[in-house]
């Protein structure tokens, strides 16, 4: 979708150009827009018919850079992508959710200093968003208007997710329990009574 809407905006465009404008978005981080696929990907719409070459240059020694631009197969793909991007909610990978479900192996100071330092950091990335903003980084006269309302989008969630880590922090550092045991002795049971089962 993202290679799809540079072309779409930009066209006829290189793949080199395209590569640049995905890495000043820094859509590697926020889109997972790999830099070394993207030359792979235009190469496969060219030969899916979503996108047409329609020019290949060269400049002395180096490689030949082809323009592409969008055809109406490629157009009717983007719109459906982001049409499904724009309504559709899906749950965002995070490691640290896999590592929050075993938190109860860890000492309780160790976690609660890993959701200490998870706000610490996001913090400073609340930072570096809010310095971007008061720079005039992201005012209309130097970026479309919805990428400050982007990294507003992130300030917000990260605002969220600091609130979260610091109260779950001061529980943990309060010793309140993971498990009561009425629920650790039903937990337990209930694997024996499933060990039983397949018997």
């Amino acid at each position: 979708m993202m290679i799809l809407g540079v072309v779409r905006m930009l066209q006829p465009v290189h793949g080199y150009d395209v590569r640049r404008e995905l890495l000043s978005w820094h859509a590697d981080k926020w889109a997972n827009v790999q830099p070394g696929s993207v030359y792979h990907a235009l190469k496969k719409l060219a030969d899916e018919d979503a996108l047409r070459e329609v020019a290949s240059e060269q400049v002395g020694g180096r490689p030949a850079r082809t323009r592409y631009e969008m055809t109406a197969k490629g157009d009717e793909q983007f719109r459906d992508l982001l049409s499904g991007a724009l309504w559709e909610q899906r749950e965002v990978e995070d490691p640290f959710l896999a590592g929050f479900s075993l938190m109860t192996e860890l000492p309780r100071e160790e976690v609660a200093a890993a959701l200490r330092h998870r706000a610490r950091r996001l913090r400073a990335e609340n930072a570096g968003a809010a310095a971007a903003i008061a720079s005039g980084w992201a005012v209309p006269e130097n970026k479309p208007t919805h990428v400050r309302w982007m990294i507003e989008l992130g300030i917000a969630r990260n605002e969220g997710e600091i609130a979260w880590c610091e109260r779950v922090a001061e529980r943990i550092e309060a010793g309140e329990p993971y498990l009561s045991p009425e629920l650790l002795e039903r937990w337990k049971r209930g694997l024996g009574e499933r060990d039983h089962a397949s018997d």
